[in-house]
């Protein structure tokens, strides 16, 4: 991943958006309300042109301009900063559908959950590609509206960009070594979301249930010996890391036990099924990872039954 400085944010080269789900729309309004221009992409025409954002009971309509993919397939627009914030699984999908109208030098800002960035250095070689990792929780109540749900931060692997991003909406900080952090993140989300489905409960339910602790402290040390394996930095026990996101998050439904409400494909793949895979590479057992892997398997393959 390089570290050059971006051009300039200007309404020649805006910041176009990929993936019009709930975090998409946040960094929308808040780049949106920034004053910085915005295009978010999206895979159909809405009904409107605003964003509805709601924070703290407090209401903001944010007019925000779209483009859908067709459109833009069909357009001569080159994309010079592109912050992207799909789910996983539909990354390079998407990114392949638009890759034509990437600039070869644009910017790009990887918001995700998983390790999906680590595929997409294939098929953007000349981009430069940043990780950034975030705890802030939203959902959209319906396609044009979106609640910032809970503050947290959000933490960049490139300095000279945060000077582009609505810094006076959301906490957002330099990481000098992101990938430590998205490993984190990833472990915690391996810990939790896959049994928030299993369990149908939110994620502080998870904390009163004896089996779920049980195998929540089985998924950790499994995740704990593939990232020692990788020498990735541990800062401190991920089993007491996930206790104290639970219990940050007790209210929240999990972003999978929403997809699989809504009877959509899952990130487990790049979840769990990335500790399973690293795993076989490193020739080390994950038993309890391949068995959550294997349940939500099961759950997607029912949607049709």
């Amino acid at each position: 991943m390089t570290s050059s400085t971006p051009t300039t944010i200007s309404r020649e080269h805006p910041w176009y958006i990929l993936g019009a789900g709930a975090m998409g729309c946040l960094w929308a309004a808040y780049l949106t309300l920034a004053g910085f221009p915005v295009v978010l992409i999206t895979r159909t025409q809405r009904n409107g042109t605003a964003i509805n954002l709601s924070k703290d009971s407090h209401l903001e309509t944010v007019a925000i301009e779209q483009v859908t993919i067709d459109e833009l397939k069909r357009s001569t627009i080159t994309i010079k900063h592109l912050l992207v914030t799909t789910k996983a699984q539909q990354t390079i999908a998407a990114l392949s559908d638009i890759k034509p109208h990437i600039d070869h030098h644009a910017t790009l800002l990887m918001l995700q959950n998983g390790m999906a960035s680590k595929t997409i250095a294939t098929l953007l070689p000349t981009q430069q590609l940043i990780t950034g990792i975030t705890t802030d929780g939203a959902y959209r109540t319906d396609e044009l509206s979106v609640v910032h749900a809970g503050a947290g931060q959000t933490l960049v692997g490139d300095n000279a960009i945060i000077q582009y991003l609505p810094r006076q909406y959301l906490t957002i900080a330099f990481c000098q070594d992101i990938e430590a952090k998205q490993w984190q993140k990833l472990a915690v989300n391996c810990a939790i979301n896959a049994l928030t489905v299993i369990y149908q409960c939110r994620n502080g339910e998870l904390l009163d249930n004896k089996e779920a602790m049980i195998r929540i402290k089985l998924l950790c040390d499994e995740i704990t010996a593939v990232m020692q394996a990788l020498a990735v930095d541990i800062e401190h026990s991920l089993f007491q890391q996930t206790v104290d996101t639970l219990t940050v998050t007790a209210n929240n439904y999990s972003s999978m036990y929403q997809d699989c409400q809504q009877k959509k494909t899952t990130e487990i793949d790049f979840i769990n099924g990335y500790i399973c895979s690293e795993a076989k590479r490193l020739t080390i057992s994950c038993p309890e990872n391949q068995r959550v892997l294997a349940a939500i398997k099961t759950i997607e393959q029912s949607y049709g039954q």
